[in-house]
């Protein structure tokens, strides 16, 4: 007996090729969810990339205006510097003396550059003095036929 309930249950079981319809069903909801899932991913990533395009952008944007407000205030500075050298005269050979950052620390400079400047001047100025004739002038120019030439010439060259 217990062969004959073995076959019975054998032939009852329904075949592997034969699928109830519920189950076929759920496949393909299953395929067709897989399909939209697919979509939106792709649709996520582009819209990412999107993102990002548009951040960097932005970025781009606020690294040019940092770098536009960075050389107005260099420029502004150096505006300011000039106008300081250019009130107290400083030659440019002194204008990389004057420097600062504010207008109180740029007029103090040049008005140290300015001092030494004048002091200088002072200093390379020889006094000047009434003139007296033959006395601490140049020698008497020496005749060009001379020996007065010849012995200097000599003595210059070591001969």
């Amino acid at each position: 007996m217990s062969e004959a309930t073995t076959e019975a249950a054998v032939t009852e079981a329904p075949a592997e090729s034969e699928v109830p319809a519920q189950e076929t069903d759920w496949k393909a909801e299953a395929r067709k969810w897989e399909e939209r899932a697919k979509a939106n991913k792709s649709a996520a990533e582009r819209l990412a990339e999107i993102e990002e395009a548009n951040k960097s952008a932005e970025q781009k944007l606020a690294e040019r205006a940092e770098a536009a407000e960075k050389a107005l205030a260099e420029a502004k500075a150096d505006a300011l510097r000039m106008s300081v050298i250019a009130t107290y005269q400083i030659p440019e050979d002194y204008h990389e003396f004057v420097v600062g950052s504010t207008q109180d620390e740029l007029v103090a400079k040049a008005q140290k550059v300015q001092k030494l400047i004048e002091a200088q001047a002072a200093a390379v100025t020889p006094t000047r003095h009434a003139a007296v004739p033959g006395e601490g002038s140049s020698p008497a120019p020496l005749a060009l036929n001379g020996d007065g030439i010849e012995s200097a010439l000599k003595n210059a060259l070591g001969i």
